[in-house]
């Protein structure tokens, strides 16, 4: 497969896709993703006196959150969790609102990582009913510690078109294995399905093609099976968590 080819269309595509508004000061920048209400992800962008940029979700995803009923209480899960995803993509919160600076050059890496982040936080925190003191992550890592694999959290690397990129787990090649990065998607919509296909492309290009992607998907929630053939098609594992015993050697390093 023509990975640049691939990219390409992509970026042709984001670009086609993004609607923009002016609103006072602010420019709106609706994108085509979705969130968990399927509601199109937006950022507002304004240029400060100085040059610099400012981007902000103006407290969408966390408000959103927050009046479903979950909470950030200081020293919680969530809020931990919460920070250490502000904390991967180089943000900041500002109240609830998720946050950044850019310069004109660095303009289209900022924005990305917003998105990047407002889709994990969207995702990390759709709560599941029977187990809401747990997020899917930590359901993964509980099930790699009882099986004695060895891995590393939240892994970050830069791809060929200068964005940064967080796994949430990295195994180290060995003999018999190659690198292998693991994302875990707890609710797949086709927004997080589309990142994470290109974040992949974006990293495999930077890294000579070299390793290999697993995504462990929460089958508690509703699937569609053409979320799954996409994954396949761009020769990306996919291990439903209900079945993780019975893709045990995937993750294993012989």
């Amino acid at each position: 497969m023509n990975i640049q080819e691939m990219i390409n269309d992509y970026a042709n595509w984001l670009k086609n896709e993004i609607v923009v508004s002016k609103f006072g000061e602010y420019y709106e920048l609706t994108t085509p993703y979705l969130d968990r209400f399927n509601d199109y992800l937006q950022i507002y962008v304004k240029q400060e006196e100085n040059g610099r940029i400012t981007l902000t979700d103006d407290g969408y995803i966390i408000g959103n959150l927050l009046s479903s009923g979950i909470s950030f209480r200081k020293g919680s899960k969530r809020k931990n969790m919460l920070d250490k995803i502000i904390r991967n993509f180089s943000l900041h919160l500002d109240d609830n609102a998720i946050t950044t600076e850019a310069t004109p050059a660095d303009f289209p890496v900022k924005k990305h990582l917003m998105v990047q982040a407002m889709l994990n936080i969207d995702d990390m925190f759709e709560t599941r009913p029977d187990n809401v003191k747990d997020l899917f992550t930590e359901d993964i890592e509980i099930f790699f510690d009882a099986n004695e694999i060895y891995y590393s959290k939240d892994f970050s690397l830069i791809g060929k078109t200068g964005s940064l990129y967080s796994y949430d787990f990295h195994f180290q090649r060995t003999k018999q294995k190659p690198e292998r990065f693991c994302k875990a998607i707890n609710k797949l919509r086709e927004s997080n399905r589309n990142m994470t296909i290109f974040n992949w492309i974006d990293t495999q290009e930077k890294r000579n093609n070299e390793g290999s992607l697993i995504v462990i998907i929460n089958d508690e929630n509703t699937i569609n099976s053409k979320e799954i053939d996409a994954f396949k098609s761009y020769n990306i594992e996919t291990v439903l968590f209900s079945q993780r015993q019975e893709s045990l050697d995937l993750f294993k390093a012989s």
